[in-house]
């Protein structure tokens, strides 16, 4: 068995991390936020503005 098994296990843990974050991020890429005529809410400062 592995004599030191913090340093592994710190190295997953950073690894996961990692792959987590740039999952993220490229799921939010594909589906990226609301832009024109997508329904979105809008709150009542927008509105006002688009009049």
């Amino acid at each position: 068995m592995i004599s030191n098994w913090q340093t592994p296990l710190a190295i997953f843990v950073v690894l996961l991390a990692v792959a987590l974050i740039v999952r993220g991020a490229v799921k939010k890429r594909k589906t990226p936020g609301c832009g024109s005529g997508c329904g979105c809410p809008t709150d009542k400062f927008k509105a006002g503005l688009k009049k």
